[in-house]
């Protein structure tokens, strides 16, 4: 009998979830047309009841939000899918009933899409490739941060993920009719891990200004690290420049230069990074010292003077033959200090211009060194004719105006011996011509007296002809001497 409550109420209970069972299914229902098809696909609905229903309240896309409170509304679904449409009414007594109806959209387009890569390492290059089927024009919109908001509009863009995490890259392609395809691409991004180590780095103790710090780095992971560069960050501490690793192989230990402006004195503390890495550091920076124009300009005047010295010095070693030629750029490169540091103390700038003077001055003791220890130099017959080109050019000049003039002269001597040669084979011919006349002039009665006058003079006429013979000959002796003292000449 104690338990006669309990099973009263548990009674009363089920009595009125059947009755409620009873009355949903009374109240009324959803009627759809068509409830499937291609989309974009419109659907009319209306809401048959035989009950005072007083509201209704759609929800087309399962949003939980209202999206119509007509009877017989019209809905278009424009992308494929399993959608469930769910109706809230409420009587005139306050009740409410909840009706639902499936409606089954199916795609009249096709999308593709293809990724590369669809993992790695941040930041993560994606390269995206579509393809969709529909109705000319096809437009394109990319959400790849999940936010609903359209990010790009371009068929295939690449997209880079600079942090690490899981993204599901959605595209929505529309056609020229309204229909649309929806495509879900799950990218993972994991955090990149160089496993960089900074083993030390020096040195910690620091001067106000500039500086320089090395950094010694272990690679103690599996990949390649590639193009690694360091930067400094810090109170006090200002990042001026970085040395590069082009290539740092598993295993492997190498260093890096970077260069700092220390600005506070004191101990600084700060942050190397290095691609992924963040290494503490700590430096400590001595007082900045104090200097005065007036020493500062002494010690300018000190060393101009020692390297006026030193320079005279260069110049007579040089005239002696000594090697001496590397010395003059650190001469010149002494001198570029003495002016910077000339220049730093008219600007009050007194810790630079005290550095320029420490440069110089060691630069001084070094050539100092260095002038005491040059040898002379043995000259060689290359080194010889480079010093005495000038001369030997104005020789060869000389030798070649002479051997012109020799030339011209057996020219010469050659054109007279030819005159000479033509004179005597014109007087053979007017020997010639003379003994002709005489014979024909005389006309003798006496035949034999005729016959030897005739015959002697034949004879003294070969005579004479023979005589010039012997001197044409020795007239082609002397040519032909003369040719063979003109080819010695040149």
């Amino acid at each position: 009998m104690k338990n006669k409550p309990v099973v009263l109420v548990s009674l009363i209970c089920l009595i009125f979830i059947a009755s409620f069972a009873f009355a949903d299914g009374e109240a009324g229902s959803i009627v759809a047309s068509p409830v499937n098809g291609p989309a974009p696909l419109v659907v009319d609905f209306t809401f048959r009841s035989g009950m005072n229903i007083t509201s209704l309240s759609w929800d087309f896309d399962s949003d939980g939000r209202v999206d119509t409170t007509n009877q017989d509304p019209s809905y278009t679904f424009p992308v494929a899918g399993q959608y469930l449409v769910t109706l809230t009414a409420v009587d005139g007594t306050g009740l409410s009933y909840t009706f639902t109806k499936s409606i089954q959209v199916t795609s009249s387009m096709a999308v593709s899409v293809t990724v590369n890569p669809q993992s790695g390492v941040a930041p993560l290059a994606v390269q995206f490739n579509s393809i969709a089927t529909g109705k000319d024009p096809l437009t394109y919109g990319w959400d790849f941060d999940g936010d609903g908001a359209v990010d790009n509009t371009q068929q295939s863009p690449l997209k880079t993920f600079d942090n690490p995490g899981d993204y599901n890259v959605t595209l929505k392609v529309t056609d020229g009719t309204g229909a649309m395809a929806t495509k879900m691409i799950p990218i993972s991004v994991t955090a990149f891990d160089s496993n960089l180590v900074l083993t030390s780095y020096f040195p910690t103790n620091l001067n106000s200004g500039e500086n320089q710090v090395t950094l010694l780095l272990s690679n103690n992971g599996t990949q390649i690290l590639r193009d690694i560069e360091a930067r400094v960050v810090g109170d006090g501490l200002q990042h001026l420049t970085s040395s590069e690793l082009s290539i740092l192989k598993p295993g492997e230990d190498d260093s890096l230069t970077v260069k700092l402006n220390v600005l506070k004195a004191g101990t600084l503390t700060g942050t190397i990074k290095v691609m992924d890495k963040r290494f503490p550091v700590s430096f400590t920076v001595a007082g900045q010292a104090t200097y005065t124009a007036e020493e500062l300009n002494t010690l300018l005047n000190e060393f101009k003077l020692k390297l006026q010295e030193q320079e005279k010095i260069y110049y007579d070693k040089k005239s002696e033959g000594y090697l001496v030629s590397e010395i003059f750029d650190s001469i010149k490169l002494i001198k570029e200090d003495l002016q910077k540091a000339q220049e730093n103390i008219l600007t009050r700038k007194y810790p630079d211009a005290k550095v320029n003077l420490d440069l110089a001055a060691t630069g001084i003791t070094d050539i100092t060194k260095s002038l005491m220890d040059v040898q002379q130099q043995k000259q060689t017959f290359l080194q010889w004719m480079k010093e005495n080109a000038v001369a030997i050019t104005a020789i060869i000049a000389g030798l070649g105006a002479i051997s012109g003039f020799l030339i011209k002269m057996a020219g010469h001597a050659k054109k007279v011996g030819l005159q000479a040669k033509q004179a005597g084979e014109g007087a053979l011919h007017k020997v010639g011509e003379r003994v002709k006349k005489k014979m024909n002039s005389k006309k003798s009665a006496d035949g034999a007296e005729t016959a030897n006058e005739s015959k002697k003079e034949e004879k003294n006429s070969k005579g004479e002809s023979h005589h010039t013979g012997k001197k044409t000959k020795e007239e082609n002796s002397t040519e032909e001497k003369e040719e063979a003292s003109e080819k010695e000449s040149k």
